[in-house]
């Protein structure tokens, strides 16, 4: 797509995004997850160079190569992946403090040791969508801006 991955938009712009363009982002793959999902086609290597954003900032999900169709006992043989994206479990960066609340409850959730207690991408992108609307296109809190620009920061420095 012609504006390349997240991965180079972000490194571009050094991991910042603004709140409204993160939600959307994140609204973006999910919906691409759900729909995937809806499909029995698990990804299995989700991470911002496979996610690929056109000129609109509409993002899409990419990069099938390692993706399989789940099976209908719901276990995955092999455990794959890009491993330099791979955090082990439990290892995850600090949320900062000036996170909108909700989105900071959403990480909590998807970060859950027990998988079962993990929301679907179903339940992701309706809480995103409430969240979104709350937050509107613009009049965000500076100091938020920066918070997800730390985030990003966190997440891209143990993977160099």
């Amino acid at each position: 797509m012609s504006g390349g991955s997240v991965y180079n938009f972000l490194h571009k712009r050094k991991g910042f995004f603004k709140l409204p363009t993160l939600l959307k982002v994140a609204i973006d793959i999910s919906k691409g997850m759900s729909y995937l999902h809806q499909n029995n086609i698990i990804h299995r290597d989700l991470k911002t160079a496979n996610l690929l954003m056109d000129e609109h900032e509409v993002v899409k999900v990419a990069d099938f190569g390692v993706a399989r169709v789940q099976a209908e006992t719901g276990v995955m043989t092999a455990e794959t992946g890009t491993y330099r994206w791979m955090a082990p479990e439990g290892r995850r960066p600090t949320i900062p403090k000036d996170t909108h609340p909700k989105l900071a409850e959403l990480l909590e959730k998807c970060w859950q040791q027990d998988p079962t207690l993990r929301p679907d991408f179903d339940k992701i992108l309706e809480i995103l969508q409430q969240i979104a609307k709350e937050v509107g296109d613009g009049g965000e809190d500076k100091n938020k801006d920066k918070s997800i620009s730390g985030f990003f920061s966190s997440l891209r420095r143990g993977h160099h």
